[in-house]
């Protein structure tokens, strides 16, 4: 790796060193970006000897993108991919507008939704083609001949009619000077890409597995104290505790309260706790803070309210409200549901559910803080340096634009990362104790005051009549968020009803890989299931025929404006087709399919497992088909659809966090039950639809899918039926 300094990022033209970019992105990802080329960013040098150093604009928390956006800039730009250096850190650029909203100067950084790609791929192609159409009038006007004479290849311009050729290195300093006419800047076309559509190595890869601090937690920061807090119960504030045990501690410097605070969450638009009221420790080192830590023996005043929050009773009354008639919002209503039900040859009413998902990402919380009078700096694993600069701005009331945001890669974000809890809570340590603060997170920390994937209970009612699904109202409730009720079936079905039932728990959700979707999928494609097999049709061919005829339909929830049938069903073909779907299996064994449109991008996955007669299961394989647009990196699709799909069969299987009486029962992996690697299954197959559409996100999409094809393949295997979550209450793993 070459590590190249914010400084060096921020020349321009200085000693022969090319800094490009193309103009300010648009809000709206779908618009194209218009290339200004005499507006210069941060993210490529070209250096006088033609070796060319990048930074990804996109921070990486497992999903490819220091990769996946380098790859996207180097096509446009005619390199080779084997010559570019890469920088260590992601600089982040930040600017407001006439509203004094904070905005991203150059790339969108935001790393959520699935929409890392999405939002940036118009950006990065005309980044570099601006780049390479200016490298060419360069070379023209130095040659006296027409720039149309010229072409690029691997880092050089060179001439068609005859051998010569000048590298980007000797043309880059007088070519930063040019302004290039947007209207001469060509992107490119898919069957000239060199780059885009190979599978290339994740660029960090060598310094994960050799342990080079890159994430967050490994940041050792000049002069800063490190910090650990003591957090009370949610709601719950500080009664007493042992204050001098913990100072006596060697390296000890200060043992301190925090109080908590609350505000309006911004996803769930309600108030919620944003920090918890706690006891700080802070020291010369963090063993010394986490010794002092557990000689605080602390006691809490709890607020009734809270203490009484408990997940097993809420998924009671989540039970109870789906089956009574209770108030709920209607936010789909086609047809005449009841009528439709009521006339049908015959009805399924069956409720599935999950438990309060927890991220536990594989680093915890942490953040290094350095608030001084007029400056601060961040050091910060993210998935919003926006929002981070923002925080700081409203906790110190330094400019946001002004805030030093160096960020780190994350061990795992899942949504977890896109919270503030962690940056607020360094801040006003910092912004105290007048240093540097490091806050790190334990284990612990980090499951208690977890944003947790909202607990999730679904009933559907569905109706058949002359062999065909005609009615299905699903009424579901959830601690938190309404259902992305604009995914399949909406528009497969003539009558088709959604309500959502509002709950009044306290307990802190947030966004969960991917947001709602791991209960929808779970719930429909189940039902898909029993549906089939009931009407004694190969569940397969029950997915196909309901997707006929293939067309798009309206689409109103996030990441697309239309959903198509016809990319759906290619993608149950394929799994099915990988898995030999029509193979007869020995007993014992059996296949299971779902599938599911996430954020704009089609899955669909079969799995196979055996089931004992002890009741014991056993994952054997799994195949899966992805339809994402254009496939940019192949190895990335591959990877995020091996792990992704794991990561859905961890939360089908194993994921439930537990509260009783306001307190956290899984308090870390003794506790809460994760996937090892012998209950994985022993392949993931995968084929990526070959497709010319806009290119879309796979870091979600593998995961909805993976609860109801295990649960379907575990019916098939022995005909028991899993329509709760965590499948390990119910069968032996």
């Amino acid at each position: 790796m070459v590590a190249v300094t914010r400084r060096a990022f921020i020349q321009s033209a200085v000693g022969g060193v090319w800094i490009l970019s193309a103009g300010a992105l648009s809000a709206n990802p779908s618009e194209r970006i218009r290339p200004i080329a005499s507006s210069w960013c941060v993210y490529v040098q070209i250096r006088p000897d033609n070796t060319v150093v990048m930074a990804s604009p996109v921070m990486d928390m497992g999903q490819f993108m220091r990769t996946t956006a380098p790859m996207i800039l180097a096509d446009e730009m005619d390199l080779q991919w084997e010559s570019i250096r890469f920088s260590d850190e992601v600089p982040v650029y930040l600017e407001k507008n006439e509203k004094g909203e904070v905005l991203y100067s150059h790339a969108n950084m935001a790393t959520g939704g699935s929409y890392a790609v999405q939002r940036n791929w118009d950006y990065l192609r005309n980044a570099g083609a601006a780049t390479r159409q200016a490298l060419i009038e360069e070379a023209a006007e130095r040659w006296g001949v027409d720039p149309q004479r010229l072409f690029t290849h691997a880092g050089f311009v060179c001439e068609t009619k005859s051998s010569r050729r000048i590298s980007y290195g000797e043309l880059a300093e007088r070519a930063s000077r040019r302004s290039v006419d947007p209207a001469r800047v060509r992107v490119k076309t898919p069957d000239r890409y060199r780059i885009i559509g190979t599978p290339q190595r994740n660029i960090d890869v060598r310094d994960i597995v050799t342990g080079k601090p890159i994430f967050g937690i490994d940041v050792e920061y000049p002069n800063a104290l490190q910090a650990v807090i003591y957090r009370a119960p949610r709601g719950a504030k500080v009664k007493t505790y042992d204050k001098q045990s913990a100072l006596a501690v060697p390296g000890v410097v200060d043992v301190f309260e925090v109080q908590g605070e609350f505000e309006q969450h911004w996803l769930s638009g309600e108030d919620t706790q944003i920090i918890s009221s706690g006891v700080a420790i802070v020291g010369e080192s963090l063993w010394a803070v986490l010794e002092a830590k557990r000689l605080l023996n602390p006691t809490w005043e709890e607020e009734p309210r809270y203490a009484k929050q408990d997940t097993e009773l809420q998924q009671q009354e989540f039970r109870r409200r789906v089956r009574e008639a209770a108030d709920a919002d209607v936010t789909k209503n086609v047809g005449d549901v009841e009528r439709a039900l009521a006339d049908a040859d015959i009805v399924f009413d069956q409720s599935y559910e999950h438990a309060l998902l927890a991220h536990a990402c594989m680093e915890p919380m942490n953040c290094t803080a350095d608030v001084r009078e007029d400056a601060v700096t961040l050091v910060v694993g993210t998935q919003f340096p926006d929002s981070v600069a923002k925080e700081a701005e409203r906790v110190t009331g330094v400019d946001a634009t002004r805030i030093n945001v160096i960020t780190r890669r994350m061990g795992g974000g899942f949504g977890r990362r896109s919270e503030i809890d962690y940056v607020r809570e360094a801040l006003l340590l910092s912004k105290r104790l007048r240093r540097p603060v490091k806050l790190t997170w334990t284990r612990e920390d980090d499951l208690q005051d977890d944003y947790f994937g909202p607990a999730v209970v679904a009933r559907i009612r569905a109706g058949c009549k002359g062999g065909k699904l005609t009615a299905w109202h699903l009424r579901h409730a959830q601690t938190r968020g309404q259902a992305p009720d604009s995914c399949f079936p909406a528009g497969l079905v003539e009558h088709y009803k959604v309500e959502f039932c509002k709950s009044d728990s306290l307990i802190r959700v947030g966004p969960w890989r991917p947001p709602l979707h791991l209960g929808w999928a779970f719930a429909v494609e189940s039902m898909y299931d029993e549906i089939a097999h009931a009407l004694g049709v190969d569940p397969l061919q029950f997915r196909l025929d309901l997707m006929k005829p293939h067309r798009e339909l309206p689409f109103t929830s996030w990441g697309s404006d239309v959903i198509d049938t016809g990319r759906m069903a290619q993608c149950y073909e394929a799994a099915a087709r990988l898995a030999q779907w029509h193979r007869k299996r020995p007993e014992g064994h059996g296949l299971g399919i779902a599938g599911h449109f996430t954020h704009g991008t089609y899955t669909a996955f079969v799995v196979e497992v055996t089931v004992d007669r002890s009741n014991e299961l056993r994952i054997l394989n799994a195949w899966g088909a992805i339809d994402c647009g254009l496939a940019i990196n192949p190895n990335h699709i591959r990877s995020q659809m091996e792990g992704g799909f794991i990561d859905g069969l961890n939360a089908a299987l194993f994921n439930k966090a537990e509260i009783r009486a306001g307190h956290m029962v899984t308090t870390n992996f003794d506790r809460l039950r994760w996937i090892r690697m012998r209950e994985a299954p022993l392949d993931v197959e995968v084929e990526i639809i070959k497709s010319d559409k806009k290119p879309t996100g796979v870091g979600e999409p593998p995961t909805p899918p993976a609860p109801a094809a295990l649960a379907n393949a575990i019916f098939a295997a022995s005909g028991k039926r899993l329509r709760r979550m965590p499948f390990v209450e119910q069968i032996v793993v």
